[in-house]
């Protein structure tokens, strides 16, 4: 028996489930095209798979949540009703849509505790291969209640093409500690897609204070000779304490032709104008600002 690709719990499961000779399938034939989407609570959100159609008998949908815990959402078995786990199916908020090339799954009505990667699974009579994964960031509409969010932006006066600046995202956990994942996207100034700088690296400092019993964090996105180019709304996502919290966007501008002055100025509401992501390739105190 041969296990293949990163997420071997996963791995080790489908092989008991469907046989006890595997042969691995490269995860190339099986693509998950958005590494990352970016939603708000109440949208609807569509995972896609695709796969040659020759590769699959049986297709399924695993989710894995911030604690590493894989819990099967559907499989289906050739042209069959598709086979729901009861806490999905009840919930009436997960739909598929199957067809010779493609698996795709659907989210209704999301909701922040949706957060989490999901992998799609395609397997053969002795082959069996999954996707690369989406990580779904739901942003929910109100905060939570049962911890302090405080978001802070602060803003440089006068700089200059050519100069450099580092984008600084600072969370503060009380409640728990441990490794974050942080993304940074851009979203250029008119246009209503993102960019993904970052797909959840950790480069950071942390301190741990045992007084107060808190985690301080600081993450940084640097950029060197700014220029135009550079122009847009910056926003930070981080992934802790189980929760995805959201920066509310600094934005990088030229304020008018023949001004080489850089103005950052905090956006009023994330909500009313957030990124949407389009990718190829706790209640914690957050501070999200910019510095030279």
């Amino acid at each position: 028996m041969r296990i293949c690709f990163g997420t071997s719990v996963i791995m080790i499961y489908l092989t008991i489930l469907f046989s006890s000779t595997i042969v691995c399938s490269s995860d190339a034939d099986i693509v998950q095209e958005d590494n990352v989407k970016l939603g708000q609570a109440g949208e609807d959100v569509n995972l896609a798979c695709t796969f040659s159609k020759l590769l699959q008998t049986t297709t399924a949908w695993f989710k894995q949540t911030a604690d590493r815990k894989n819990v099967q959402i559907v499989s289906l078995y050739l042209n069959q009703q598709p086979s729901w786990n009861e806490d999905f199916d009840k919930t009436n908020r997960f739909n598929v849509i199957k067809g010779d090339d493609h698996f795709n799954l659907t989210i209704l009505k999301t909701k922040p505790s949706d957060s989490a990667t999901y992998y799609c699974v395609v397997s053969s009579y002795y082959t069996i291969g999954m996707g690369a994964g989406t990580r779904l960031l739901v942003k929910g509409m109100f905060p939570s209640v049962d911890r302090h969010i405080i978001l802070q932006q602060s803003s440089i006066d006068k700089l200059h093409p050519g100069d450099s600046v580092s984008l600084q995202c600072s969370i503060f956990t009380e409640s728990c500690a441990g490794e974050h994942s942080v993304y940074w996207f851009r979203q250029s100034l008119g246009e209503s897609q993102g960019v993904l700088y970052t797909k959840g690296e950790r480069n950071g400092q942390c301190e741990n204070s045992t007084e107060s019993q808190t985690q301080s964090c600081v993450y940084n996105l640097f950029k060197s000779n700014i220029s135009h180019s550079d122009a847009g709304i910056y926003y930070c996502a981080v992934a802790a304490c189980g929760e995805i919290l959201f920066g509310k966007g600094t934005e990088l501008n030229f304020r008018g032709k023949g001004e080489d002055i850089l103005s950052y100025a905090a956006q009023s509401s994330f909500m009313a104008n957030k990124p949407k992501v389009k990718i190829t390739e706790e209640h914690s105190l957050v501070t999200y600002s910019m510095y030279t």
